[in-house]
Parts: C-alpha cells; structure tokens; sequence
C-alpha cells in the first residue's frame, strides 16, 4: 500500500479520536435539558397568566444538535405570534424573560435587547422575537426574528453524520481561535459553521475547498438565491459571503473579519499537509503562564519595550465591553503614534466582565524630544514673521530659526520624550469610550517590561496565558521547526 493510499485512512483515525472528545456526554444533556424544560415551562406559564400570545422554545445548537461537549451556552427564545409589534415583543419579552431568569441575570442591549441568566453553571440567553413565515415572503422585524427559521433548516438539511462533521468544525475553529462571531473574536458563527459543512459536505471537503478561498472574491450560497457569484459580489461587500438561505438579503458572514478568515485558510493549509490533533486544542488547553523570565528573554531579543494598562470598568455585556475595548486601545496606540512613538503592535486581555489590561510594545520606550519644525518660505513674509514671533524666544527653541534652501526651519522641543509618563499624563486626549475614560480617573496601573506579568488581576492565569501567547507571537497550533 502506498503512502498517498494510507494517508487518508490516518485522517479519519485521527477525525475520529477527536470526535469522541467533542461529542456532548449524557450527563451533559440531561443538565441542559432539565434547565431547558424548567425555564420553557416557567415561560409558557407565564405567557398564559399575561395573556400573552407568546410561547418558549429551544434554539441555537443545542437545539440542531450541533453542540460540543463542554459548551456551556443555551438559547431560549420568546416567540411572539406574527403581527405583534416590535415594541411591544421587545417590552413584554424583556419583562417575562426578567420574571423568568431568577435571581441572578443581565440584562444585555445589543442588536436586540435580551436576558443573559446564569443558571447552575450554564449562560441562558433568553430572547424575544416575533414569529416568521416559514415559506419565506415575510420581512424580520427584529434583528433574531430569523433565528427560529435557522435552526428549522438546519435540522432538515443536516443528519445524524452530518452533525458530527459540523462538530469536527467547531472544535477546529475553537482550536485555531477562529470560532464565535461576537465582537471580541469576529469569526465564524456556530450557524455559519452548519451552513459551510452542509454546503460542502464534510469537515474534510470544507477545508480543501477553503484553501481556495479568496477574500473578497468567494461565494457560497446555500440556497442558489442568486444567478451568478458575481452576482451576490456586487451585493454583499465582505472577505467572505455566504448568503442566508432563509433570507437572501443577508450574509450570515457578515461579522467575520478579514483576519479570522485568513487564519482559517492558512490553518486549513496546514492541517491537510500534517494533520495533528494540536488544532483541536484550544489556547488554554496547552499555554503555559508566562513568567518574569519568559518576558525579560523575549525584551533581550526583541529590544523593545512592553508596557500594560490595567483598569476595571463597571460590568457589561461582553459585546459591548469588547467593543469599548477595541476602540480605546485603538486609540491609545494612535495617540502614541502621533507623539511619535513607533507601536509595533498592541492587544488586549479583559475577563469579559470588567478588568481589561491594554498591552503595547513600542520600538522605544524613549525619544530625542527635539524635531524639525520646517517653516514657510522667506518670500512670505507675514507668515515668516508669525514663525520668527512664536520661534525666536520660545523656551522650546533648540537651534533657529534658521534659513534651509528657501524656507525657515527651526529645531524645537516637541514632542515627549517617555512614553510611560507620557501615557499617564495625556491619555485623556486618546479616542476613548466613556466608560474608559472615567475608569482611567479612578484607576490606572502601569507596568513596564517584565513587571506587566504581575499585575494584580484577578484571573491572573488565564491572564498570563494571554502574555505567553503574545510573547510566543505566532499562533500555538501553528507547527515549529
């Protein structure tokens, strides 16, 4: 037998070794499904006592049976019967599903407002909607209307073998860190997994087919809504677009990033030229904790500078929280670019409820403060005398005025000099949300180099696991020589 002949058959050992790890065990469902039929009941219940045209039903993967092992997310949605208006479904919904949470939930305001309840260790989102046409035809009035209609196709379209290659996805792509479409990842959504492994088959051809993915340029379309991918192209504007089959108006790949879609065909890549079951294994399965050591090795190579950012916000949803993250980060790192700092590249850790840590590495933690100032030409003249009054016996005139070719030119004290004083002095002037920049009034804590490994956070292993990862660089199933 031939090398090419087995190497199949080694996949399919190893595709199946994985799945016994990624396939939901009993005790799993039975928990679920006791706070699925206790909320369902309390639901329903209360909807008869309101008078409210409304029933509860299970959605999302559990729902398909596309779940793994180990997930701990349940979706409940509150279904309002067609022709309920919009404000009354979100007003009546919000109210049963507070009365219905227990005692300990959030309530989240995102696309759509809903109830975030944390019941025995499992997240329960309950979540109004109003009723679809099932047939198609009818518009959603709200941005989860079609969610019903989602989960009602892919139970029709996806069998029992079928189901298991959409596990074999997911765990991929929480393996590569390319799964969840919230905005803290902005990947591939669990609907969007199912869509991709019914349209091409099996885990195994969605991966050979994804290494021929272009960004901007590829098209799956379930349904055959449109006549051409040119066609869908010139609708949809995203690195990948897989348009909805329940509604052709919509690209269920909307939220994933260019980013995230690279990282997935470069890990689809890989993997068919050395499968290994390390793309299975998530990020905190197999870092460890980075320590003074590790960081002060790395700084003596690299030569740059690490400095963290650390602060806690009042708690919110995760969407919202990662949203305000990225933003203010963002703005930081062009704050010190503008002073003339050179970042290198930065990230952010955050416990997804309110302690975030902002992490930038900088080519230098120090400049020369003095710059070049070119000033105008000596020709004109009533701008060369506002140049000559605020240069000549300005305290922060090195050298100059001075005449280079044809214009004034001038060597002043600019810009600052330390990045670390710099930040604590003038962060306020960054792009911040608001929630940031009151949080940054109270507390901020600034480590430098090896000292950003111990900030006092409270989740200091997962957060210095994300240091390790940020050290390593490279992704950690990416193979090293």
């Amino acid at each position: 037998m031939t090398s090419s002949s087995m190497a199949p058959l080694k996949v399919e050992e190893l595709l199946s070794n994985v799945l016994k790890g990624l396939l939901p065990r009993e005790h799993e469902r039975k928990r679920i499904q006791a706070i699925v039929d206790g909320l369902t009941e309390r639901i329903n219940k209360l909807c008869r006592e309101m008078g409210v045209k409304a029933r509860a039903e299970l959605q999302g993967s559990i729902a398909k049976d596309t779940w793994i092992s180990g997930d701990r997310d349940i979706d409940i949605f509150i279904i309002f019967s067609k022709g309920t208006p919009p404000e009354e479904a979100r007003r009546l919904g919000l109210e049963i599903a507070r009365l219905s949470a227990g005692s300990n939930y959030m309530e989240c305001y995102a696309e759509h407002p809903y109830v975030k309840a944390f019941i025995n260790g499992y997240v329960v989102d309950l979540v109004p909607c109003i009723e679809m046409n099932s047939k198609g035809g009818s518009k959603p009035l709200t941005a989860v209307d079609r969610t019903p209609l989602h989960t009602m196709f892919v139970r029709e379209k996806a069998n029992e073998k079928l189901k298991n290659e959409v596990r074999l996805l997911k765990g991929f792509m929480k393996g590569i860190g390319v799964y969840g479409a919230e905005i803290k990842v902005g990947g591939f959504s669990g609907y969007l997994c199912e869509l991709i492994t019914i349209y091409y088959g099996s885990f195994l051809n969605v991966l050979n087919n994804a290494r021929k993915w272009r960004p901007f340029a590829t098209v799956i379309d379930v349904a055959n809504h449109y006549e051409s991918p040119s066609q869908a192209l010139s609708f949809f504007k995203s690195p990948l677009v897989v348009v909805d089959p329940v509604d052709s108006n919509r690209n269920a790949a909307a939220a994933l990033s260019l980013e995230k879609l690279s990282q997935f065909i470069l890990a689809s890549h890989l993997f068919l030229l050395k499968p290994n079951e390390r793309y299975f294994k998530q990020a905190p399965e197999v870092l460890q904790e980075a320590s003074r050591s590790d960081a002060k090795k790395y700084l003596e190579r690299s030569k740059t500078t690490l400095i963290a950012l650390m602060t806690r916000l009042e708690p919110s949803p995760p969407d919202v929280l990662w949203g305000q993250i990225n933003r203010s980060c963002n703005g930081i790192a062009k704050l010190l670019e503008r002073e003339g700092f050179k970042v290198l590249r930065w990230s952010a850790w955050s416990d997804d409820v309110e302690e975030v840590v902002f992490l930038f590495e900088l080519e230098s933690r120090r400049l020369t403060p003095t710059v070049k100032r070119m000033g105008p030409p000596v020709t004109a003249i009533d701008d060369v005398m506002k140049f000559l009054g605020k240069h000549v016996s300005s305290p922060n005139t090195v050298a100059g005025p001075y005449v280079e070719g044809d214009r004034l030119v001038v060597l002043t004290i600019k810009r600052a000099e330390d990045a670390v004083s710099f930040i604590k002095d003038g962060i306020g002037k960054a792009d911040l949300s608001r929630s940031f920049l009151e949080a940054f009034r109270i507390r901020l804590e600034v480590a430098v180099d090896e000292d950003v490994v111990d900030l006092p956070v409270k989740h200091i292993k997962e957060y210095r696991q994300f240091i390790m990862s940020y050290l390593r660089g490279s992704p950690h199933w990416l193979p090293r020589p």
